[in-house]
């Protein structure tokens, strides 16, 4: 099997930091991106690694795959999706949707895909016209069920659908805006959900609430019995671009006020909250032993905006850049139409990580060798 080191469609970029990594070089589509951070996007073994498609100015988003037994690229154009697809980590089959199906497929161009459920059927039966069934697709510990933070006719709505017996069973319904529902991988009846910034009937723009405590209210559960929970950040500050830890006992998060200053996390069933990572985090992710986060960072956000992407060692207390400057792709008034941030995620038992890179002056998947990483914060 090849790697991203022997696969002939890699070119390996050394940053300035002495960290390697390789950018996929190999174009299907004009501009290629890792997937979003909360999703996984290679197997456990590493033979796949599916990534997003597009094709400026066309605002949709389709699929491609990088097979390492055969050493091939290919891209799937009937894959365009409404929810953000995440791979099947046993077997490299991927998961998306349009409004209506949710689909599964394999990394083969000879094979179909597979109609998994009708979201539209199942939510006319309980009285709701779908409009977006979820942000990206998460799944029960044993594999059998769908988290939905969907919107629809009647506002937000979470629950599960299950793939056995296509039954949908609505879990809550938020009076504001949710999304970014993450099943817990570990307890089947507790998911995480996001409040998010909308926009009202008549257009006008709502901000995230701040409770009469001052708890920015960004971070909820909500579970199976319908209860929902609001997570107060520490510090009472504020917090974005949360996910579980491996083992289902921490909401993790990355903690601002003026900017970004930490990624801290909570324990849900001891209340222990804390910072992890003293870091300047836009997004991240963990290792599933919790010592090793990846993160990137800006000084100015907008779409297009420069960035770098790091790693951080809670365990000698270090971190290092490994793409330590992506630069802008548009100036800050002319903001890119794309969600181009590297959104670096560990992937693949956390042998490899995956991220979204433009040092080559277009939009390029990259990979980095975690161990070799890590080497550099020792």
């Amino acid at each position: 099997m090849y790697t991203i080191k022997t696969s002939k469609h890699f070119e390996k970029f050394t940053d300035k930091s002495g960290a390697d990594y390789y950018v996929l070089k190999t174009h299907v589509a004009e501009q290629q991106q890792g997937f979003y951070f909360v999703s996984p996007s290679m197997d456990k073994d590493a033979k796949y690694l599916w990534f997003y498609c597009s094709f400026p100015p066309e605002p949709r988003l389709s699929l491609g795959v990088v097979d390492f037994e055969a050493d091939e690229v290919r891209y799937f154009p009937d894959s365009v999706f409404s929810g953000l697809p995440s791979i099947e980590e046993e077997t490299g089959c991927i998961f998306y949707s349009d409004k209506r199906y949710l689909y599964r497929r394999s990394p083969f161009k000879e094979d179909k895909p597979e109609i998994l459920c009708n979201f539209e059927d199942a939510f006319a039966k309980k009285g709701l016209k779908i409009r977006c069934p979820y942000t990206h697709i998460t799944f029960s510990p044993d594999k059998t069920e769908v988290f939905l933070d969907s919107q629809t006719d009647k506002g937000s709505i979470t629950g599960v659908f299950n793939l056995k017996t296509q039954e949908y069973t609505i879990w809550s319904k938020p009076d504001f805006l949710r999304n970014h529902g993450q099943f817990n991988p570990v307890y089947k009846d507790i998911a995480l959900t996001a409040e998010e910034f909308q926009k009202d009937e008549n257009e006008n723009f709502k901000s995230i609430r701040t409770d009469e405590n001052g708890v920015f209210m960004r971070l909820w559960t909500t579970t199976r019995d319908g209860k929902e929970k609001v997570w107060p950040p520490l510090d009472l500050e504020k917090a974005t671009h949360e996910w579980w830890s491996s083992d289902g006992t921490k909401i993790y998060y990355c903690r601002y006020l003026n900017q970004n200053d930490g990624i801290c996390g909570v324990n849900i069933f001891t209340g222990e909250h804390k910072l992890y990572a003293p870091v300047n985090a836009w997004h991240g992710f963990s290792s599933k032993d919790d010592t090793l986060f990846v993160f990137d960072e800006n000084d100015r956000f907008y779409r297009g905006c420069p960035s770098r992407v790091g790693l951080y060692n809670t365990k000698t207390k270090k971190k290092v850049y490994y793409n330590s400057q992506n630069p802008a792709l548009n100036p800050p008034d002319k903001p890119n139409n794309y969600h181009l941030d590297p959104h670096p995620r560990f992937n693949a038992n956390d042998k490899y990580i995956v991220f979204t890179t433009v040092v080559g002056g277009k939009v390029e998947v990259a990979v980095a060798v975690t161990e070799e990483i890590v080497a550099l914060t020792e």
